[in-house]
C-alpha cells in the first residue's frame, strides 16, 4: 500500500480547505493519502464538500452523515481527518479511535484539558495514531527560527515578546468563536501561539494571567468571508450582528521552565491594534517567531540585519524537508497565497508516513494537550487570581474555568 484511504469528518469551512490541502499534496511526487469518504451531520454540507472534491480531485467521494456507517461502509478505510468544531471533538476522535482508525485532528485538540485527555486515553487503548493540526511549526520560516535558536545565533534567550492585537467588534469568521463553549476566539486562534511558544522556547512552567470581555456585541463584515462556496453561503446567511459570550482579550506573563519570560497578549476588541513577535538573547534578537505566511529577521549588535532570505543564503548547515522544499522552493511562504492549504497538506502527508512508514508524527496528542492547557492557564489563573503552575492546569487541578465548559457541554469526568 503506498496510499493509506482517508475520510474527511467536517465539511464546513475548514473541511473545505483541506480538500485544496488534499489537492495540493496530489500535485506532488510526495502524494500518499487518498480521499475516499466525506461524513458531515448536515447533509447539505458534505453534498457541497463532494462537489468541491470531485473538481479539485476528479473523483467524487462517497457521503455520509454517521461516522461508523462511514467506516462500515468503506472497509479500506484507514484513517479520519477531523475538522469539526473543537466543541464535538472528544466525540468523533474518539469514536474514530475505538472504530479502529488513526486520526488527524483540527487545532484545537479538544474544547478543555479534560476531553483532550479522553482522546490521548482513546489513542493508548487503541493503539492508534492521534496527530494534532497545527500548522504554524510546519511553516519554513518557523523551520529557521528552530535553527537559529539551536545554534546560538542570538545567544541565550532570555526574554520574548507574543502580542497580537486585533482592534474592533467584528465577528471571528463565525458566531461560535464568540461563544465560550463553542470553543471561542482565543482557543481558537491563540493556540496557535502557545504552541509556537513551546515549539520554539521549551515547556512552560507557570503562567499568570488576565482573561475579559471587551466588546459584547460582535458585527458582521464583507471581510470575513472567502472565496469558497461554503465560507460564501454561510457569510450570506450570518445574522448581522450576534451578542458575545466569550472573552476576546488577554494578558498575561508566561515564565518557561528555562527561564525564559514571555510578555503575551491575545486579543480582537477595543479601538487600537498590536501586533509583534520577537525573541531576545543575549546576543541578539529575532522577529518573530515564525508563523503561517510569515517573514523572520536577525538582528545583532554591531552588525548589519539580516532578513530571511540573507539568513537562508548565510545558514550552511539548514535544509528544508524534500516536501517543505517541494512546496517552497525559495524557503520563503510569505506572499504565497496557497500558503495555507500547502501546509495543510504537509500535515496529510505526515499522517500517511506515520502509518505507511512508522513515522513520529511532530505533534501528538500529548502535545496537542500542552497548547491547550497553556492556553487555559491564562483563563484559570484569571479566575483563580494568582500565578497558575503548568502541572496544575495540565493534570485538571486547576480546572474552575474549564469546568463551566465542561458542564455545559455534558462532559462526565471520566
Amino acid at each position: 500500500m503506498d496510499k493509506i484511504r482517508l475520510g474527511l469528518v467536517g465539511c464546513g469551512g475548514m473541511g473545505t480547505r483541506h480538500l485544496y490541502g488534499l489537492r495540493e499534496l496530489a500535485q506532488t511526487p510526495f502524494c500518499n493519502v487518498e480521499l475516499a469518504a466525506l461524513c458531515d451531520i448536515r447533509h447539505e454540507n458534505a453534498v457541497l464538500a463532494a462537489d468541491e472534491a470531485e473538481r479539485l480531485l476528479g473523483v467524487r467521494p462517497e457521503i455520509f452523515t454517521d461516522v461508523e456507517e462511514m467506516v462500515r461502509a468503506t472497509g479500506d478505510l484507514v484513517a479520519v481527518d477531523v475538522v469539526t468544531d473543537p466543541s464535538v471533538h472528544h466525540e468523533v476522535v474518539c469514536q474514530a479511535l475505538d472504530l479502529g482508525l488513526h486520526v488527524l485532528v483540527e487545532k484545537p485538540m479538544a474544547i478543555t484539558v479534560r476531553t483532550c485527555r479522553m482522546m490521548l486515553e482513546a489513542a493508548q487503548r487503541n493503539g492508534r495514531i492521534l496527530s494534532v493540526a497545527e500548522n504554524f511549526r510546519r511553516d519554513p520560516s518557523a523551520r529557521l527560527v528552530r535553527y537559529l535558536l539551536e545554534t546560538g545565533a542570538i545567544g541565550r534567550p532570555y526574554m520574548a515578546l507574543f502580542h497580537s492585537l486585533g482592534a474592533g467588534n467584528n465577528i471571528f469568521i463565525t458566531p461560535w468563536r464568540h461563544r465560550r463553549e463553542r470553543g471561542g476566539f482565543i482557543l481558537d486562534m491563540a493556540v496557535h501561539f502557545t504552541h509556537m511558544m513551546r515549539y520554539q522556547l521549551g515547556d512552560i512552567a507557570e503562567v499568570y494571567g488576565d482573561a475579559r470581555m471587551v466588546e459584547p456585541v460582535r458585527q458582521k463584515s464583507t471581510s470575513m468571508s472567502m472565496d469558497y462556496a461554503f465560507y460564501r453561503q454561510r457569510l450570506a446567511a450570518m445574522e448581522q450582528e450576534v451578542e458575545a459570550a466569550a472573552e476576546d482579550t488577554t494578558q498575561a506573563i508566561f515564565r518557561m521552565e528555562s527561564g525564559v519570560t514571555v510578555n503575551w497578549i491575545a486579543a480582537i476588541s477595543g479601538h487600537s491594534s498590536a501586533s509583534r513577535q520577537v525573541i531576545m538573547g543575549d546576543k541578539g534578537s529575532i522577529e518573530g517567531f515564525g508563523d503561517r505566511g510569515g517573514r523572520i529577521s536577525l538582528e545583532r549588535r554591531g552588525e548589519e540585519g539580516m532578513g530571511q532570505e540573507e539568513l537562508l543564503a548565510a545558514q550552511e548547515g539548514f535544509a528544508l524537508d524534500p516536501l517543505t522544499q517541494c512546496l517552497f522552493p525559495s524557503g520563503v511562504s510569505a506572499e504565497d497565497e496557497r500558503v495555507d492549504v500547502k501546509l495543510i497538506a504537509y500535515q496529510l502527508h505526515e499522517l500517511g508516513a506515520a502509518v505507511l512508514e512508522g513515522k513520529q508524527v511532530e505533534v501528538d496528542g500529548n502535545c496537542g494537550l500542552k497548547d491547550v492547557a497553556a492556553l487555559y492557564a491564562v483563563f484559570e489563573s484569571a479566575r483563580a487570581g494568582r500565578a497558575v503552575k503548568m502541572s496544575e492546569v495540565e493534570r485538571c487541578e486547576v480546572y474552575e474555568y474549564q469546568a463551566e465548559i465542561d458542564a455545559a457541554l455534558g462532559i462526565i469526568e471520566l
